[in-house]
């Protein structure tokens, strides 16, 4: 089965809000990566990768404004508890990783198109 241009990104984008809602609501806001120490590092290769691989997946520009979104989503968790200090609401930080969350998209749409570019010129030949 074939999809088309809309099915693709409308799974896509509903696959991206839905794992960044349980990121958001079942890990961050309960302050489990508060005292992660190495597994952070993990974790954030983990997350880089996803969202490569997510843009490359999804093939559409659209995709690199989903992150804007999950910042609204992110807006009734509140304050993530914490044991050490009064942290900052979590749409503030989710802010700021729009800052890096958009390239790691765009990055992954480029590959896409390289990859398409390179099958295109492939057949031509």
């Amino acid at each position: 089965m074939r999809w088309g241009r809309v099915e693709r990104f409308t799974i896509g984008a509903l696959a991206y809000l839905g794992l960044s809602a349980v990121w958001i609501y079942g890990v961050l806001d309960r302050g489990v990566m508060e005292n992660a120490g190495s597994l952070f590092w993990i974790v954030l290769a983990v997350v880089t990768a996803a969202h490569v691989a997510f843009g490359f997946a999804i093939r559409e520009r659209a995709a690199v404004l989903l992150p804007i979104a999950v910042v609204l989503l992110a807006i009734p968790a509140g304050y993530p508890e914490s044991r050490y200090s009064e942290p900052g609401p979590l749409w503030f930080g989710q802010m700021f990783l729009v800052l890096f969350e958009i390239p790691l998209i765009a990055v992954g749409l480029g590959l896409r198109s390289l990859v398409e570019w390179r099958r295109a010129a492939a057949r031509s030949s």
